[in-house]
């Protein structure tokens, strides 16, 4: 596991946020575009496990930003998704700390810090039962990561 560099892994905007619609970027491999469109204005920060690349993405929108994570496989097919972040909350990227082998936490909202553990092997999980409140994703049965954390309500938070 190992963070990436942005001259290995980067992203620009491919269209800012508006009224109507969030901002994408598009992801650059080794400073080529890639023509692969995500949803995030803010690339946080990248890694590199067992040939997966992880993205971590925020939307840069004051007072509901969410944090976008992406995981790609070696030929850069996105293989999971999730999103964190909750309407009305203050999120922040902070804090990222990488656990080898495969576990890594950081900081974003709700006063904890959120851990996710990669995972060699798919395994079942149902996107409303499986993660912790804060954290969506598509409809899928399987995840290749798992999300970690108890977001506490903006006035219980402890320092």
């Amino acid at each position: 596991m190992r963070l990436l560099s942005t001259s290995d892994f980067t992203a620009r905007l491919a269209s800012p946020y508006s009224d109507t619609a969030l901002a994408t970027s598009e992801l650059l491999l080794d400073g080529k575009p890639t023509g692969l469109i995500v949803t995030g204005a803010v690339l946080e920060a990248a890694l590199e496990w067992q040939g997966c690349r992880i993205a971590f993405f925020t939307d840069d929108i004051p007072f509901e930003d969410m944090l976008r994570i992406y995981m790609f496989d070696a030929g850069m097919t996105l293989v999971d998704a999730a999103v964190l972040g909750a309407m009305y909350s203050t999120g922040t990227f902070a804090e990222l700390s990488l656990q080898p082998p495969n576990a890594l936490t950081f900081r974003f909202f709700g006063g904890t810090a959120w851990r996710m553990v990669l995972l060699a092997e798919r395994e079942l999980g149902l996107p409303c039962l499986s993660d912790p409140s804060g954290v969506r994703r598509k409809f899928q049965c399987f995840r290749h990561f798992r999300i970690e954390g108890k977001p506490q309500p903006e006035g219980t938070r402890v320092v």
